[in-house]
């Protein structure tokens, strides 16, 4: 049976995500509280941006390090999966069995 989780985002609304029933148990984890009957439905216990600030330093890290580069590219595109786990905490996914990060650099000639 899917467990769900809402995180609560600005403005006072809230977004349900769909996590694996084996992330949490089944059960509301520590810090979030099971609400209503039903499908399970609990309520995290930070915001959607409250989680993401664990993550950005991760982003920046990545980004700061192909910036310091002595060709900066004229463009870098850093893409990752986030995941909501059972304990209502948003972490990188991982795709086919490895966390990763997906960068991509372009440069540009100088126009003459």
């Amino acid at each position: 049976m899917a467990q769900w989780v809402s995180m609560p985002v600005g403005g006072g609304d809230a977004i349900l995500f769909e996590t694996d029933p084996a992330d949490g148990g089944g059960h509301a984890p520590s810090g979030n509280e099971q609400v209503g009957r039903g499908p399970s439905i609990e309520r995290a216990s930070e915001s959607v941006q409250e989680a993401l600030q664990r993550i950005r330093p991760a982003a920046e890290a990545v980004l700061a390090e192909f910036r310091a580069m002595e060709q900066q590219p004229s463009k870098i595109s850093l893409q990752f999966g986030i995941k909501v786990t059972g304990e209502a905490n948003l972490a990188i996914a991982k795709t086919a069995g490895e966390a990763n990060f997906t960068v991509s650099m372009e440069w540009t000639a100088p126009s003459s």
